[in-house]
C-alpha cells in the first residue's frame, strides 16, 4: 500500500534508498526523502480566545501557523475560493512587474485594538504579479502570524482580518485572511469550523488526521473535546473536514496533525 498524500509511509522512503554503488539513487528520490516525513506533520496551530475574556461577542480564532500544502489552494485571486488568503483589493498605480517576498501590514481586525487581544498579525508575505498598475497575481510565500480568519454564527458574518500590500511604499492593493479553518457555529463554548483542503493532501479525515488541545484558562476544569464531526451534534459521528471544539468557555491552544494515509 502506498501513501496517497505527501507524507510518505517509513517503508516507501526506505525502498527509495538504492545500492547507490549503482547509481540507483536520483535527484528525484532525494527531493521526495528530504520533503516527506512519515512522522506526524503539524499543519496547523491556533489560539481560540473565548468571548468571556475578551470584549468581542464571540470566540474567535488566532492562526499561529499552518501548512499552506494541507488547506484549500484556490487561487489568492478568486475571492471567493477556498485558499485562506484572498484579494481583497487591487489597488491602482503600481509599478508593473513580479514583486517578491512583499510584506502584508494589518488592519486593525474589527475595529479592535489589536493589543488587546494577542497582539499585531505578522511576516505574512507574498510574491506580487502587478500588471496595468494593479494587482493580477499573488503567490503565497509566508503565511504570517495571528491573523484571524473569517468568523460566521447563524446568518452573522464578520469578516477575516484584512492587510495592505507595501509594493514599493505603495499601499493601496489588500488581502484579506479568510484562514484555513472557517467558523460556521458557536453555542457557549462550542464552535465548528469548516477545514479546507485540497486535492493533493486531501480531505481531513479521523484515519489521517491527530488533533490536540489545552484550556486557555482555568475557569474550570472542563478542559477541551475536540474532535472531527459537525456541530450541533454529540460529538459522536465524524466528519471530514468538519472540526468540533468545546472548550467550556475557557478559550482553547489547537494544534492539528496530519499522518500519512
Amino acid at each position: 500500500m502506498s501513501s496517497t498524500t505527501n507524507i510518505k509511509f517509513q517503508y516507501e522512503l526506505e525502498a527509495l534508498l538504492a545500492d547507490n554503488t549503482a547509481k540507483q539513487i536520483s535527484a528525484q528520490d532525494v527531493r521526495t526523502i528530504v520533503t516527506s516525513n512519515y512522522q506526524p506533520v503539524l499543519i496547523f496551530a491556533g489560539r481560540i480566545y473565548s468571548d468571556n475574556n475578551t470584549s468581542i461577542g464571540f470566540d474567535f480564532m488566532r492562526t499561529q501557523y499552518y501548512n499552506f500544502n494541507y488547506f484549500g489552494s484556490d487561487s489568492i485571486m478568486s475571492p471567493g475560493g477556498n485558499n485562506p488568503w484572498v484579494i481583497d483589493n487591487v489597488g491602482s498605480g503600481i509599478a508593473n512587474g513580479v514583486h517578491q517576498n512583499v510584506a502584508l501590514v494589518q488592519n486593525a481586525w474589527n475595529s479592535q485594538n489589536m493589543a488587546a487581544i494577542g497582539g499585531d498579525s505578522t511576516n505574512a508575505t507574498f510574491d506580487i504579479t502587478v500588471t496595468n498598475g494593479i494587482v493580477t497575481g499573488a503567490i503565497l510565500k509566508q503565511a504570517g502570524v495571528g491573523w484571524i480568519g473569517k468568523n460566521t454564527i447563524n446568518t452573522s458574518t464578520t469578516e477575516g482580518q484584512t492587510g495592505q500590500l507595501n509594493i514599493n511604499g505603495n499601499t493601496s492593493a489588500s488581502l484579506k485572511f479568510n484562514g484555513p479553518l472557517v467558523k460556521y457555529y458557536e453555542s457557549g463554548g462550542v464552535n465548528g469550523f469548516d477545514m479546507s483542503f485540497n486535492s493533493v493532501n486531501q480531505n481531513h479525515t479521523i484515519l489521517n488526521t491527530i488533533l490536540s488541545a489545552t484550556a486557555n484558562s482555568v475557569d474550570n476544569n472542563n478542559g477541551v473535546d475536540i474532535t472531527l464531526a459537525t456541530v450541533p451534534s454529540d460529538f459522536k459521528t465524524p466528519a471530514n473536514n468538519k472540526l468540533a471544539i468545546d472548550h467550556h468557555d475557557n478559550g482553547a491552544y489547537i494544534q492539528i496533525w496530519r499522518v500519512a494515509q
